[in-house]
């Protein structure tokens, strides 16, 4: 297969210069005027008729506004190349005029939110209205929590400065770091990566360059989480917000019941992830495990998986459910919207955008093994649910971050399934181990980081400030929490807050878990029988027309605490499933040896 390695961002613009770029958001802020005008007296909110009227004209603007097209070009250029000034300056400036514009339309949604209650109720039963709804729903439920329009506008303008720039700044100065292992100068998203299939030794070696460039960056990682999480808590106040997650939790449209059943459930179940860290350190023949054990292989899966290979795999498992799924794949590496392979510059992990109309775009760091596999299923499992989203009216398409994980990790569980196929007998158990790992990671791991993130907004919000000692000394605390006795956590290995992005998206990391549990119910139904792919594409296509909730209650399945402790269940009986299989499998490995 021919394929494209690096994005093609020609397919949003012909190069930075174009002067379509200019057009194009010009085009946005007269639009955004026009608007303003024809509706800023309020009167539409007097009757179903005007509002319905008014709520069509505000989806036609979100067409023209596409996704902030101008503003998102520069930034996966930024993401590209880290140190590029033209970009980083564009994507700034850009991001002032469009949020200046887009403060403009503040006042529509305040004054839908200030419908009387009564009103409210009529208005959501009325037949014009029914179209939208969901819409109305959602921002009569956030009403409580909305400034007045100027101060709603502030914020919109100081989340660049108090929020974007900070982070942004941590992520680019950390891009830049290199480490000089085995005569080579690596990007250290790429020593991330390689560090669990290094060798005992070596894997210290590099484990511990890591560790020193993330406390040599600690300063300034320091400063950014301090900044940022005090920006949130001055917003939290002001919103009237009861707890530092109520904010994450209504806007990915979960009730807060629901997601605290499942922090709770999961948490009360770290004796899996513990029992599983104790197993982990028997198959590598160890007493107890460092913390750059985590992730390591038990056995070797001696394929290599370059970019082809991956590609021909996911495909084969995608169109297992539709061809459709597999077409996307290909549609996508053909037309340049997969960003394939680690460089110095590049943003580190694995992520997918897509907004409105435009293409959607991945960004991978490929390394030829078997995790970089599952990545791509992961995050065309995410561009897959961006495209079908698209099905929806524009003010539905794109979806919560809680449905979201659900999509891309089903995707990856076709495939681990598929890969599991094709592998020896020993080999497989090395899979089934490296599933379990990756389910302790995806959902205890993320509930240890939901539950440092809240000890760490609560501390910051009482004492001002946390040092960056401190900071670690309490993500040390939460990563001990899930890993139990058989992993010696450190404070060194507290630094990993420097680089771990997702505590910057506060308590999105819930999310995962969620998702997972949830994915790994549709995975079960489908295998059971095919004909619930059906129901899959439902969910797809599903975009943001209806809660969470509703939206798997309508495919059959109700997120509650017994839900999310079956799904634990699944996990403890593959748990079981690894240790019978383990027996064989290490007497083989003794007789090798």
């Amino acid at each position: 297969m021919k394929y494209r390695t690096e994005w093609n961002l020609g397919l949003l613009y012909k190069n930075a210069k174009d002067p379509q770029i200019e057009l194009d958001v010009i085009g946005i802020e007269k639009a955004c005027t026009t608007f303003e005008k024809k509706y800023k007296s309020k009167l539409f909110i007097q009757k179903p008729a005007t509002l319905a009227k008014a709520l069509s004209d505000r989806e036609q603007l979100s067409k023209v506004f596409n996704g902030s097209k101008p503003w998102w070009y520069f930034a996966l250029k930024t993401d590209l190349q880290s140190d590029d000034p033209v970009s980083g300056a564009a994507s700034t400036r850009l991001d002032q005029r469009l949020e200046n514009a887009s403060n403009k339309l503040t006042f529509f949604r305040l004054a839908i939110a200030s419908i009387p209650l009564k009103t409210q109720k009529e208005y959501l039963r009325h037949p014009i209205l029914l179209p939208f709804s969901y819409s109305l729903e959602r921002i009569f439920n956030n009403a409580k929590h909305n400034l007045s329009e100027k101060e709603e506008q502030l914020e919109n303008l100081l989340s660049q400065t108090s929020y974007s720039m900070w982070v942004d700044g941590q992520q680019r100065v950390l891009s830049q770091q290199t480490i000089s292992y085995k005569n080579e100068e690596i990007p250290i998203s790429k020593a991330l990566s390689i560090l669990p299939e290094q060798s005992d030794s070596n894997r210290e070696e590099l484990n511990r360059s890591i560790t020193d460039i993330l406390k040599n960056q600690s300063s300034f990682a320091e400063a950014e989480i301090n900044a940022v999480y005090n920006y949130k808590k001055i917003m939290d106040d002001l919103r009237a917000y009861k707890a530092p997650y109520s904010a994450t939790m209504l806007g990915y449209e979960n009730d807060e019941k629901t997601v605290l059943d499942l922090v709770d459930v999961v948490t009360r179940y770290f004796s899996l992830s513990s029992r599983f860290y104790a197993l982990h350190a028997k198959l590598l023949g160890k007493k107890q495990l460092v913390m750059s054990d985590r992730s390591v292989k038990i056995g070797k899966i001696n394929k290599k998986f370059d970019f082809d290979t991956s590609a021909s795999i996911v495909k084969g498992a995608f169109a297992k459910v539709d061809q459709k799924y597999a077409n996307y794949l290909d549609s996508f590496i053909e037309n340049g919207q997969i960003d394939v392979l680690p460089r110095k510059g590049k943003k580190g992990g694995a992520y997918c955008w897509g907004m409105g109309d435009l293409p959607t775009f991945v960004l991978l760091n490929h390394t030829d093994d078997i995790r970089s596999v599952e990545t791509l299923a992961h995050e065309m499992g995410h561009a897959i649910h961006t495209e079908m989203s698209k099905s929806q009216p524009t003010r539905y398409q794109n979806y919560s971050i809680a449905t979201a994980e659900v999509a891309s990790t089903f995707f990856e569980q076709l495939v681990s399934d598929e890969l599991e196929s094709t592998l020896s007998e020993d080999e497989k158990v090395v899979l089934l181990h490296n599933k379990v790992m990756g389910d302790v990671s995806t959902v205890f791991r993320q509930i240890a980081c939901f539950n440092f993130e809240l000890e760490l907004h609560e501390n910051i919000r009482k004492e001002g400030q946390v040092s960056g000692d401190g900071i670690a000394t309490i993500l040390q605390k939460h990563l001990q929490s899930y890993t139990g006795k058989a992993m010696r956590v450190t404070k060194d290995d507290g630094y990993f807050y420097v680089t771990w992005s997702h505590i910057r998206r506060f308590f999105y990391v819930y999310s995962y878990a969620y998702g997972q549990l949830v994915s790994r119910a549709l995975y079960e139904r489908w295998k059971e029988n095919s004909s619930y792919a059906v129901k899959i594409e439902q969910f797809l296509s599903a975009g943001r027309s209806m809660s969470p909730k509703d939206i798997f209650k309508s495919i059959g399945i109700t997120t509650d605490k017994a839900f999310f402790e079956a799904g634990l269940k699944g996990i403890e009986a593959d748990i079981d499933k690894l240790e019978k299989l383990s027996k064989k499998w290490l007497k083989k490995q003794k007789c090798v040896k």
